[in-house]
């Protein structure tokens, strides 16, 4: 992980800094004319968040690496935010330095300094390996005021996600009732011919609420409102018509023939289930909202879609918390989460054996995702779905065919 996180670092640095050179190390390169120098943290050997060499705009960085974590991580990231605030910066040796021939072009950075009329600096925290895992660059302002984040694309995929999160941000603008906020699109343009985005910084750094089900469920009720709709034949909708188009179009794996005997399996075991859909984030984790007093902060809207069985975010929210929160074993994870959907989406007014088909809809959904994305070609932990999340679809669609 730590050698797939330098090579990313090195990925990042020609997205950023085209042209330019970027070395990570404690040197200076003597004669080079460095137009930006920031600190690798905890070091150059286990990279993890790239911060400005500037105290105040370095510990909002570091601030923010620790938002929604446990305590154990927020406490960690505080302490040495007020440590970087202090002025401690010169104690961190490994910098990433980039120089720059006379002539050569902007940087990220100095373009979008340009673009919103400000000075910027940028920070990055360094995920793990995902299909779509692109540059999402904290901008701070020299005072240490989080401004935005940019999202940059890099490849097919993540240009996709881009342009679809600006769509969506453009729709929900002013739109989502009850207690959604969304972030502001500032600017959608492009980087190096790929889909660019700026988005407004959320107020994370407010007093955060515990996330109870019942917050969660208003959230969802909130955002399937956008475009709901009752008794719809699911089997015969346009999202249940995009998934098998999608499914068909999958490359030819064992994954994917399992898939495909499944999605058959299903359509014709509830060929008259009727459901309410609505819009869905797409990805509703409990790593991409912040509970608030009066309100529930919502970012990372690239998967948002409308025409969704209700009820989809509450099992995403429900079995992604179970699987990356918990860190729980993939296969007990999906058995528990799917066995619980009636339960979990009964405050949402919907009927059990409803339940029972969204859970198994969704679940077919997100496995097919997987798939599309590659993700497990890309070193994704939860990438190869036939070793956990297939077989518990396939048990519980044992289940619908009994109940038929």
């Amino acid at each position: 992980m730590t050698d797939d996180r330098r090579r990313h670092l090195q990925d990042l640095a020609g997205t950023l800094w085209p042209a330019h050179t970027a070395v990570l190390g404690r040197e200076r390169a003597a004669g080079a004319r460095e137009v930006d120098e920031l600190l690798v943290l905890p070091s150059r050997r286990h990279p993890r968040l790239v911060v400005p060499t500037r105290g105040r705009a370095a510990a909002s960085v570091v601030r923010h690496s620790g938002e929604g974590r446990h305590a154990r991580a927020r406490l960690t990231a505080a302490a040495l935010a007020l440590g970087l605030r202090g002025g401690l910066t010169h104690l961190w040796r490994d910098r990433l330095r980039v120089s720059a021939a006379p002539g050569t072009g902007p940087t990220l950075r100095t373009h979008l300094s340009a673009v919103l009329g400000r000075e910027l600096l940028l920070g990055l925290h360094l995920g793990p390996p995902r299909a779509n895992r692109k540059p999402v660059v904290q901008l701070v302002d020299p005072s240490g005021r989080t401004f935005a984040f940019a999202k940059v694309a890099v490849d097919d995929l993540t240009d996709a996600l881009v342009r679809d999160e600006a769509d969506a941000l453009r729709r929900l603008a002013g739109a989502v009732p009850g207690p959604v906020e969304v972030p502001e699109l500032l600017h959608a343009g492009a980087w190096l011919g790929r889909a660019l985005l700026v988005q407004s910084a959320l107020p994370v750094w407010l007093p955060r609420r515990e996330a109870t089900p019942a917050r969660i469920t208003a959230v969802v009720a909130a955002i399937g409102g956008l475009d709901r709709r009752d008794g719809v034949a699911l089997t015969a909708s346009p999202h249940w018509t995009g998934l098998r188009d999608r499914v068909a179009r999958l490359p030819g794996s064992a994954a994917a023939a399992h898939l495909r005997e499944l999605v058959d399996r299903f359509t014709a075991a509830v060929p008259g289930a009727r459901v309410s859909t609505g819009a869905s984030h797409g990805d509703l984790t409990p790593w991409n909202l912040a509970v608030l007093e009066d309100r529930v902060l919502v970012w990372d809207w690239e998967r948002f879609r409308t025409g969704v069985p209700l009820g989809t975010d509450l099992l995403h929210h429900a079995l992604q918390g179970h699987l990356v929160a918990r860190l729980g074993p993939p296969r007990e994870s999906a058995d528990r989460v799917l066995a619980g959907a009636a339960d979990r989406l009964a405050p949402l007014g919907v009927p059990p054996r409803v339940a029972a088909v969204t859970a198994v809809a969704y679940g077919l959904d997100l496995a097919t995702r997987y798939l599309a994305d590659r993700q497990h070609e890309a070193g994704a932990r939860l990438g190869d779905v036939d070793d956990w999340l297939l077989p518990a679809l396939g048990q519980r669609l044992g289940h619908l065919e009994e109940e038929r």
